[in-house]
């Protein structure tokens, strides 16, 4: 195979079919530096200055903003509708995020926030897709300087080598394709919010009774958990070869767990069946509490996240679940937390 043909892409839009180049991202975008602003002339309103802790883990641009006063030239820290920023150090190091301005004035680039800057003969839509790629993280975490204050460098980042089309035509294709997933992305996000909006008032209405499903109108029983759980702990295996499961925050569900590291021999897993109520006892106060779905049947957690089978001939796992996210269940259950302010449990 020549060297051409392994850099030909196995997935393309029609029509094309030239070799990608290798080209450093300093050729096609390099990393440009902000300004370093006084932080004693901050002000409450004028221009919005875009530090680090601007840049979110979820790709977005937002969070509080300080201001400046506009300056004469200001060029060299101007940031670009869909300016795509780098978290340069801090705990966001590495973060990319995309600028979506809220208004159409002025937004400035703070010091240790990061801009790919745009040439002529890149597209730039191409280049936001490639930094928020695996290709991207994968030569990031090679640089990455840890420490008390990971940071990285313009001059590490434009040293990055990737497979680039050739033409143009081509990367605008690309990008103008991950541009729309974007937006569907984000017009579903939207949708999922208001659902969540709208579940959050009819739960407060159905726990508090002032609105029922037609066709009942017996009063509700006072119960214990304990009268619909109890609580599984079949042995499984060990922190090396458990397939792992983890609870999300806020009732996001229960899901495979990526670790760094496999795990100690010596820590005890247990096996957890499909429908079962599981909790997280450190995340309790952050409602860390799911059902195990199907596809996660047999995983495994340690005594740190319970486990517990239904009474099904009284309860049901779904409605004991849209009890416990009711804040009022889980903060008030919070006062029983014991163990330090980092790591309060609430035991079963």
């Amino acid at each position: 195979m020549s060297k051409d043909a392994k850099n030909v892409p196995a997935l393309r839009f029609k029509g094309y079919s030239d070799a990608w180049e290798k080209r450093k991202l300093g050729e096609v975008s390099p990393l440009r530096g902000g300004f370093a602003f006084r932080s004693s002339e901050f002000k409450d309103k004028g221009i919005p200055i875009i530090r680090i802790s601007n840049i979110k883990s979820d790709g977005k641009v937002g969070g509080d903003f300080v201001y400046y006063h506009e300056q004469e030239v200001d060029q060299s820290y101007l940031l670009p509708q869909r300016a795509a920023l780098l978290a340069m150090s801090g705990a966001t190091t590495g973060k990319v995020a995309i600028l979506h301005k809220q208004h159409e004035g002025k937004y400035y680039q703070n010091q240790r926030v990061g801009y790919f800057s745009k040439v002529k003969d890149a597209s730039y839509s191409f280049i936001s897709v490639l930094i928020r790629s695996d290709l991207f993280l994968k030569q990031l975490k090679s640089v990455l300087v840890a420490g008390a204050q990971p940071n990285v460098s313009s001059k590490e980042i434009d040293q990055f080598i990737f497979s680039v089309p050739a033409t143009l035509n081509e990367q605008e294709k690309i990008g103008t394709f991950f541009e729309y997933l974007d937006s569907l992305i984000a017009a579903t996000q939207h949708k999922i919010d208001a659902l969540e909006q709208a579940k959050k008032a009819l739960l407060q209405c159905l726990f508090d009774q002032s609105w029922r499903f037609k066709g009942y109108s017996d009063p509700w029983e006072k119960r214990k958990v304990s009268d619909y759980l109890c609580e599984s702990r079949i042995p499984g295996s060990n922190g090396l070869k458990a397939k792992k499961l983890t609870v999300k925050l806020w009732g996001k569900g229960v899901v495979p767990k990526n670790e760094t590291y496999s795990g100690s021999i010596k820590t005890k897993y247990y096996v957890r069946s499909a429908n079962q109520l599981i909790y997280g006892k450190l995340d309790f106060l952050h409602a860390a509490f799911g059902i195990v779905p199907q596809s996660l049947d047999g995983w495994e957690s340690t005594i740190d996240s319970p486990a517990f089978d239904v009474n099904t001939s009284i309860g049901n796992a779904a409605f004991l679940l849209a009890l416990f996210l009711k804040p009022n269940f889980y903060l008030r259950e919070g006062i029983r937390a014991n163990g330090s302010r980092k790591a309060k449990r609430i035991h079963a």
